[in-house]
């Protein structure tokens, strides 16, 4: 089966205005979820390791985790290099932190974050740490699954 599109054009719905530190651009957008409830995209943003929420219909997004200022780090504000992102029910803020290794955790409306899968700067191949994950998404029972790119698997993090 075979789908279509009304359009084969697409529309420009968050950034386009080039590279760049202001709200109203992106700076490689890698990962993407679609928040229903806000009609909102959340989307991490690779060179510039921020997480920006955009509402559908906005000229800007707004920064809701990571850098300000496009500067990479490791400490619990930061990431370094984020890919994959993802929600829970809850607007709970769960990203993959590629070159530290990790997942990290917001809870909704805070900035500060934890660490909830990987060890901050390690890379191994035993089921605790991670090497480069790329995605995260989660189930029903909110159990944590991470495409962990360069051990070349997935893992399952139970919630309990």
């Amino acid at each position: 089966m075979q789908y279509q599109y009304g359009s084969s054009v697409g529309n420009m719905i968050a950034g386009g205005h080039g590279y760049g530190l202001d709200t109203a651009q992106l700076s490689r957008p890698q990962g993407l979820y679609f928040d229903v409830f806000s009609n909102s995209l959340v989307i991490s943003t690779y060179n510039v390791s921020r997480i920006v929420w955009w509402r559908i219909g906005d000229n800007n997004g707004t920064i809701v985790a990571g850098s300000y200022t496009g500067v990479a780090g490791n400490d619990s504000t930061s990431f370094s290099n984020p890919l994959g992102v993802s929600l829970d029910p809850m607007g709970n803020i769960y990203v993959a932190d590629a070159t530290n290794h990790r997942i990290q955790f917001f809870l909704s409306g805070h900035s500060v974050g934890r660490t909830i899968a990987g060890i901050t700067g390690v890379y191994g191949t035993n089921a605790s740490v991670l090497n480069e994950p790329r995605w995260v998404t989660l189930d029903k029972q909110l159990n944590l699954y991470v495409s962990d790119a360069y051990n070349h698997r997935v893992q399952m993090f139970r919630r309990y």
